[in-house]
């Protein structure tokens, strides 16, 4: 059983209580189909006890899914199990799938038709018990059905303490060997501390998902869950399905990457639908265009919502609420602030010297909390880089000003000098997606004989647009100066990996390979 602790016990017996206290009220819905918040407690207690009769506390689970209500049902379950969650894009390859497996040896994979062939295909799952969720279909073990068939065994629910491992999130690995940044129930429980204390999250509330429920979307879950909230898995994660999901169940809420922001508010048809019920919209994970963010305000109002963390520290470092998106006094929006920390999380600035650095100067972010994560997965040499005197290190550099704002320059290993001049990517891309028909920028570092490295600048562009490559750079050249990229690419769309962000890497491969399309 959950000993005492913070919160007394663990998040999912937080949402036993939870879903008791809004029994008859609804807790999910997924296509036709919905679950009260005592049915969703109850699927979630008779899956954790069919895990539990077959698989030993401690033991992995992959989940490797397309946003499906199973996801989130397993989610909980697997937690109850005390089980360790080990969630996987539903867009990773079979190579990427094969190295989470190598790497976690997990006792069981869960996946569905839409991951089927990547499952078929990855290195390394013929000898793991296999289960799809979306047919009676197992290999090495039995089937879903049978999992969701026995009856509820409680001497097998809450199995976990607080400082157990709950899960392994994998880094996106584009630099190399994905990490595992291991969260326990307590790191979990912190999480959705600071989410209810500090995000305006309400027990009326319709929660759209549309991204990964694998990533940042499945995270939201919990604290709407514990709050009394609906969500709304939107199918096939599509902007369309998202606006006939707003209209239909009046959907209060939904959160997005920047990309996929850019994508709703350049949509043909958004006229034509009722979005009137929306009063909060969430945004995160990579730099927004300011074209986006000033098109999202136009349409919307000013019900945007900048959050800020990372994997190592999951999602909650710091959060820009609606109130403080302008800047006192004027119109301007702040386009790369990503706000100021949360209650229970404490920032500084560090320079070279591991030193904070004086305000307005540019620093790397660290972070003390509860919800930072124990380590990486078998990684001790990586792990003893991150963490360091309590404190983790993200690698993120920033500007913090006199009243505790961050505002993002880039990531260090991002930062290119040019002719002995240090440039930051994220202020140029800041610049350029403010002109006029610019959709997307993101800018990377060429080396170069003359000045050891240039800023080549890729962008996209709206489909009308007869926007040139130099007539951007005469544009953006008083307001950069010497930081005013010394190539511009336009470019149909920019790359993205599978968390929906710009792949600079591939961008960068691109530039050593001579190639110039993106």
């Amino acid at each position: 059983m959950s000993e005492p602790g913070l919160f007394g016990a663990t998040p999912s017996a937080l949402m036993a209580q939870a879903a008791r206290a809004c029994a008859n009220k609804i807790a999910l819905r997924y296509g036709q189909q919905s679950w009260t918040f005592a049915e969703f407690d109850a699927a979630a207690d008779r899956l954790a006890s069919g895990l539990a009769r077959r698989v030993a506390p401690g033991e992995r689970i992959i989940v490797l899914m397309a946003n499906r209500s199973d996801y989130v049902i397993l989610q909980c379950a697997i937690e109850r199990a005390g089980l360790v969650r080990v969630p996987v894009n539903a867009r990773s390859t079979a190579y990427e799938l094969g190295v989470i497996v190598a790497d976690c040896e997990p006792a069981a994979l869960f996946y569905d038709g839409t991951t089927a062939d990547r499952v078929a295909a990855a290195k390394g799952v013929d000898v793991l018990w296999r289960v799809r969720v979306d047919g009676d279909v197992a290999e090495g073990g039995p089937p879903y059905r049978e999992l969701n068939a026995g009856a509820v065994d409680r001497s097998l629910l809450e199995r976990a303490s607080l400082d157990d491992l709950s899960s392994i999130n994998y880094t996106s690995g584009t630099s190399g060997r994905p990490k595992g940044a291991m969260l326990t129930h307590r790191n979990w429980a912190a999480v959705y501390r600071n989410m209810l204390i500090d995000r305006d999250i309400r027990s009326n509330d319709v929660l759209a998902h549309i991204g990964p429920l694998t990533h940042a979307s499945g995270t939201y879950f919990v604290p709407w869950f514990l709050r009394g909230g609906t969500s709304v898995i939107v199918e096939g994660g599509s902007v369309d399905g998202l606006f006939a999901a707003i209209e239909k169940y009046k959907v209060t809420v939904f959160t997005c990457v920047p990309t996929v922001l850019t994508r709703i508010v350049n949509h043909p048809e958004i006229e034509k639908f009722d979005l009137s019920s929306l009063r909060m919209i969430g945004y995160g994970a990579e730099p927004i265009p300011r074209n986006t963010l000033e098109k999202a305000l136009g349409k919307f109002g000013p019900i945007l919502v900048n959050n800020y963390g990372q994997t190592e520290a999951m999602m909650t470092v710091s959060n820009l609420p609606a109130a403080d998106l302008f800047v006192p006094g004027t119109k301007e929006p702040r386009v790369a602030c990503i706000g100021r920390p949360y209650t229970f999380v404490e920032v500084i600035l560090r320079g070279p010297d591991r030193q904070p650095v004086a305000v307005g100067e540019i620093g790397e972010i660290t972070i003390r909390s509860d919800h930072v994560m124990r380590g990486y997965w078998r990684m001790p040499e990586e792990t003893e880089k991150a963490l360091q005197d309590g404190w983790l290190w993200t690698g993120d550099l920033a500007r913090m000003d006199e009243q505790g704002f961050i505002t993002l320059t880039g990531r260090s290993k991002e930062m290119l000098i040019s002719g002995g001049h240090n440039i930051y990517p994220q202020e140029v891309e800041a610049v350029l997606t403010s002109c006029p028909g610019v959709l997307e920028a993101a800018v990377v570092a060429q080396p170069d004989p003359d000045w050891g490295e240039i800023a080549v600048a890729f962008v996209s562009v709206v489909d009308d647009s007869a926007l040139g490559a130099e007539a951007l750079r005469a544009s953006v050249r008083p307001r950069l100066g010497i930081r005013t990229p010394k190539r511009i690419e336009i470019v149909p769309n920019l790359p993205k990996t599978t968390n929906g962000k710009v792949d600079k890497k591939l961008l960068r491969d691109r530039l050593m390979a001579g190639e110039t399309g993106a």
